[in-house]
């Protein structure tokens, strides 16, 4: 485990380099070696609440809270160049997307749809907003989902021309912070209430199947094939091995002190963004 001193709210790691959004709004990229030790590479300040960070192999898209949706290159060296932005209010906590669109959680302002060109120019599609606060976003080959705070789970369809259509939801109590997928099963980081496992059917409904009480805010969650991890607000990053059936056994627990809040896995490490002492490095047995 290895750390930065930066107040980390999101991190993404395409494999080569790892990505960070930080608290007081920069956006930096990070070279990480073989044992998991990280070096800085280039920083970028777009302003506000760099909250959320996501890559689809052409470009890097940042959530910057006030200011919306931003685009990136990235050279070979790791170098940034900032691209396009997108604002249409609301504030831009997490974005996802497929081979398609990008998808944007827009706070008050729901979820929204954009189409990238060539050179990395964002369009706004769609948006729809089912009320409360959308905090996270996540998708399938299937069907979008969005962590909607008090509103809980939605699945969406989205059409060939990037339009979305509400199919379903499940809110059994505590805020939405975060969704992910392992193709097989859809999980949700709720507030006090923990993390959640659901199924899903060929139509986008979806079905509660199990969860844990954390007792302590589950802001962010992911897997990297073999198990899930849960950013755990002040209790540290948690992981957890799932069942055919899509039941949840906590295995171990790693507390650093701070807020845990963003975790990803590249197949190499578990990357964990951390509020109050930066980024962490975990090697998985």
């Amino acid at each position: 485990m290895w750390f930065t001193g930066s107040q980390a709210n999101g991190v993404w790691s395409d494999g080569d380099f790892v990505y960070i959004a930080n608290f007081s709004g920069s956006f930096k990229t990070y070279s990480v070696d073989s044992s998991g030790i990280l070096s800085h590479i280039d920083s970028d300040d777009p302003g506000e609440l760099a909250l959320g960070v996501w890559g689809d192999g052409n470009f890097i898209y940042l959530a910057n809270g006030y200011r919306g949706l931003l685009s990136y290159s990235v050279d070979s060296s790791g170098i940034l160049n900032k691209i396009d932005s997108d604002d249409h209010g609301g504030f831009a906590f997490d974005v996802w997307g497929d081979e398609d669109f990008i998808y944007l959680a827009n706070g008050t302002s729901g979820i929204y749809s954009f189409s990238v060109d060539s050179s990395g120019n964002l369009t706004l599609i769609d948006s729809d907003d089912p009320g409360e606060i959308a905090r996270g976003v996540w998708g399938d080959d299937d069907f979008i989902y969005l962590a909607n705070g008090e509103g809980g789970l939605h699945s969406y369809s989205v059409d060939s021309s990037g339009n979305l259509t509400h199919i379903d939801c499940d809110d059994p109590g505590q805020d939405a912070y975060a969704v992910w997928g392992d193709g097989n099963f859809i999980y949700v980081a709720r507030g006090g209430s923990g993390i959640y496992s659901y199924s899903v059917d060929s139509s986008g409904n979806l079905t509660h199947i199990d969860s844990e009480a954390l007792g302590t805010t589950a802001y962010s969650v992911c897997g990297d094939g073999n198990f899930l991890y849960v950013a755990r607000g002040g209790n540290g990053i948690y992981s957890y091995s799932v069942d055919s059936s899509g039941n949840l056994t906590s295995i171990d627990s790693d507390d650093q002190g701070g807020i845990a809040y963003d975790v990803w896995g590249d197949g190499n490490f578990i990357y964990l963004a951390n509020q109050m002492n930066g980024l962490h490095v975990y090697k998985v047995e």
